[in-house]
């Protein structure tokens, strides 16, 4: 019998062989890179501090912001249920069978009501519904606000949209209208999207003659392909998934995190907004409701302020008295009330409002729409109520 001389040369591999060793040495390298990289994904995004989102440990197959609707893109689906963790909250929300973060509402309805349009802002982003604007306002006015805002790239142009083809019908005789300066403009703008990779998402934009047109094609299925399977399953277990995307945008926002939508329009942006406000009035026109604007700033915005800029509020107030639109700028009276303390409007770990920044703007808009107890017609709302 022979042995096997250990002091001969092993055996050389084939080049296949060589192949499959190197991938495997990959493969096991890679798989002990992703562990680590996890572990130090749940450490920091387990923090008390971390600024972003983290897993919510469930999984959702359909994200909550989805563009599914024909007429104005991003909406959610109808008696959604989505629960949604950032740095500083964790927020379940619900929508009713019309695909609204709200209630269910009747159609009809004899007493008057108020019907809210808007972005994440309204919507109420990071924060439980009755922490937000327009629950507040109904608690305290007892007056129904039907709240159809949403997040996932919302703009004026989408405001009327989904005002004329799905809010309108709903008995009301009052819509508000909260524009956030800090992204509407770029909302309205194909450029601005072409730029960050999503030229060819489902989307409408206004011509240069106002006229409206879409890029992408609609799938109403969107959302729900295997990679989308694949994504949302990382969303809800991976840490590493929510660290990256926090890298990523970090990365993207560096050179544009001083942008201030209130000074840094052009003329095409300012044009957009108009239109826009003028096709929300002219619906309200046929439907006998009343109009009123309110512009919603960001931090950047009271930074510009406290420099003494502001060039849009006070355009845009003037622009509204002419055409019969009444406008509200939020940005001086809450920067007159913080008292240096810009940045409590905002949750510690997000740009949107904190529930005192909802509180806030409820304070302001209240006796505007409504009037006060002593005089409740004294705004310049006057029919809110009749």
């Amino acid at each position: 019998m022979k042995s096997s001389d250990p002091s001969s040369p092993a055996p050389k591999r084939s080049f296949a062989g060589k192949i499959l060793y190197a991938l495997q040495l990959f493969a096991i390298n890679f798989l002990i890179f992703a562990v680590l990289a996890e572990v130090v994904s749940l450490i920091l995004v387990h923090r008390r501090n971390w600024p972003a989102s983290r897993p919510s440990y469930r999984l959702a197959y359909n994200s909550f912001w989805t563009d599914i609707n024909p007429v104005f893109g991003v909406w959610h689906r109808s008696n959604g249920d989505y629960v949604h963790k950032g740095g500083c909250y964790s927020v379940e929300y619900f929508t009713n069978r019309y695909g609204a973060r709200d209630v269910e509402r009747s159609i009809h309805s004899d007493k008057p009501r108020t019907i809210v349009l808007g972005d994440s802002f309204i919507e109420g982003m990071g924060l439980p519904a009755d922490e937000r604007l327009t629950n507040i306002l109904e608690k305290e006015t007892g007056r129904e606000h039907l709240n159809f805002g949403t997040g996932g790239d919302f703009g004026p142009l989408q405001y009327a949209l989904l005002y004329k083809s799905l809010a309108s019908p709903f008995d009301h005789n009052l819509v508000i209208v909260g524009v956030l300066p800090d992204n509407d403009f770029r909302d309205m703008d194909p450029n601005y999207y072409a730029k960050i990779g999503e030229a060819t998402r489902y989307r409408p934009y206004y011509a240069g003659d106002f006229s409206v047109y879409y890029t992408g094609h609609f799938d109403p299925n969107a959302g729900e392909s295997a990679a989308d399977h694949i994504e949302a399953f990382f969303r809800a277990y991976l840490a590493s998934y929510h660290v990256g995307q926090y890298i990523y945008t970090r990365f993207y926002w560096r050179n544009i995190h001083a942008y201030s939508g209130y000074n840094d329009y052009n003329a095409v942006d300012y044009a957009r907004l108009q239109e826009a406000l003028l096709d929300i009035k002219s619906t309200a026109d046929a439907h006998g409701a009343q109009v009123g604007v309110f512009l919603i700033p960001r931090f950047t915005d009271f930074v510009a302020f406290h420099r003494g800029e502001n060039r849009l509020g006070p355009a845009l107030v003037a622009w509204g008295r002419e055409v019969g639109i009444p406008v509200l700028d939020l940005l001086p009276q809450e920067a007159a009330d913080a008292k240096g303390n810009d940045r409590a409007y905002f949750l510690e770990c997000d740009g949107h409002w904190s529930y005192h920044g909802s509180q806030e703007a409820a304070k302001i808009l209240k006796p505007w729409l409504y009037g006060t107890p002593s005089s409740p017609q004294s705004g310049p709302l006057l029919n809110a109520n009749r």
